[in-house]
């Protein structure tokens, strides 16, 4: 694990390093002048020991705003167009000696975004989940008489059962227009026509 060094004089710089974060705002021109500054959210000051390593301080601004974060920071003599992903303790050393050149005293200006959620990559919890059952979205006839001040429960009956050996497809979205008997007849049709 990498720890800060600081390149300047060790006399001349504090023994912590304060950072500037703002979180769960958004980024936008202030509309006299057009120069980027932070709307919304939260901002606030974390002040580290020096030697703070990259993974203690995720932890700090884990603990500071509840969720997990990805830390960006602004170059000293950047707007906030320009932000820098600190990802490595090379990382952090590099911003923190960036600030020291400019001014050892002047606060780190960073700002926070949430990791991506888990479940967008996390395994499928079931196979049903997997299976578009017509009970899981309305189909589109559905929602039209909803808006109309009637609903027909028809629809909402589950399908039949697939004969054994007949390869398993979804009906279209149209089929409750036709009457069952018809479907039924197409379905067997189709059946003997897999068959031979």
């Amino acid at each position: 694990m990498t720890r800060i060094t600081n390149s300047v004089n060790n006399s001349s710089s504090p023994a912590t390093v304060k950072f500037l974060y703002s979180y769960g705002g958004k980024i936008l021109p202030r509309p006299t002048d057009g120069k980027l500054r932070y709307i919304g959210g939260h901002t606030r000051v974390l002040a580290a020991d020096r030697s703070v390593s990259y993974a203690e301080l995720i932890v700090k601004f884990w603990e500071a705003c509840g969720f997990s974060v990805n830390l960006k920071c602004k170059l000293p003599s950047e707007d906030l167009d320009v932000l820098v992903s600190v990802t490595s303790d090379e990382d952090l050393a590099a911003i923190v000696e960036e600030y020291d050149q400019f001014s050892p005293e002047a606060k780190i200006r960073a700002v926070l975004f949430p990791v991506n959620s888990l479940k967008t990559i996390s395994p499928v919890p079931s196979v049903e989940s997997l299976v578009n059952f017509p009970g899981s979205k309305p189909f589109p006839e559905i929602i039209l008489q909803k808006q109309r001040g009637r609903i027909d429960f028809s629809t909402y009956r589950r399908r039949r059962q697939p004969p054994a050996g007949r390869i398993c497809r979804d009906k279209p979205a149209f089929a409750s227009r036709f009457s069952r008997d018809a479907i039924q007849k197409n379905d067997e049709q189709e059946t003997v026509r897999d068959f031979r």
